[in-house]
């Protein structure tokens, strides 16, 4: 009695072991996944936990002024350029960290002008930083919230209390 397969056997048996291997596959996709949503939402609320820390009045803001306050103090001139500052100095640690230490070059790469997010125009000043975009005009915003000390550009104001020193 011979034990070799014939090749329908073989072919079916392929095809088993290829549907082993494809649902192997999906699995690893979805566990790579969900550790992946696992480390964004350590992220987010890290990252929020800290805004709440640093700034507590931020709590009883509702989602909408919340959304609000954060534009209006990051998606200016000053919160980009900083941003871009932080980002470039982190790929530098980053490119240094992955080439075992060394640094290829003292001189970060030329940052990309971004556009807006809506499409309009690139930003003047060339920027690794996104440019948010929440409809408004910058040129139209004020220079300075009402209580606020510092200007939204993040420059200090010649008074904070409004004395007109």
């Amino acid at each position: 009695m011979s034990t070799r397969k014939t090749t329908a056997e073989r072919i079916e048996a392929m095809r088993t072991e290829k549907a082993q291997v494809e649902a192997e596959i999906k699995r690893l996709q979805n566990l790579h996944k969900a550790e992946e949503r696992k480390k964004r939402n350590h992220r987010i609320c890290k990252r929020g936990g800290l805004i709440e820390s640093l700034m507590p009045d931020t709590i009883g803001l509702s989602d909408e002024r919340f959304n609000d306050f954060i534009k209006r103090t990051t998606a200016n001139d000053y919160g980009r350029k900083t941003l871009a500052t932080l980002v470039a100095e982190q790929e530098k640690e980053d490119a240094a960290n992955s080439s075992g230490g060394t640094d290829g070059g003292d001189a970060p790469a030329e940052p990309t002008t971004i556009a807006t997010a809506q499409g309009g125009k690139p930003s003047a000043t060339k920027s690794a930083a996104p440019k948010w975009n929440n409809g408004d005009n910058e040129a139209e915003k004020p220079a300075q919230t009402a209580n606020a000390p510092n200007g939204t550009d993040g420059s200090r104001t010649e008074s904070a209390t409004g004395t007109g020193d």
